[in-house]
């Protein structure tokens, strides 16, 4: 391997590794104010119980009636 023809400066790294100007106008952050609105995706269901069953299933079995 051939040594570099010259020595790296801290100049050139930033010149490539610096990367370029970002040029698209955005709005200023006090302009873009988010907007939010709940949903009720995650409602739980009217007809649930709400309390766990009593006996846990063992596995690879189904539910009795």
């Amino acid at each position: 391997m051939n040594p570099p023809s010259k020595h790296i400066s801290v100049a050139d790294i930033h010149l490539v590794y610096g990367g370029t100007q970002d040029l698209k106008q955005r709005p200023a952050p006090d302009e873009a104010t988010p907007t939010y609105r709940t949903t009720s995706h995650f409602v739980r269901d009217s007809s649930h119980p709400g309390v766990s069953p009593a006996r846990p299933l063992a596995p690879n079995t189904r539910y009795r009636r």
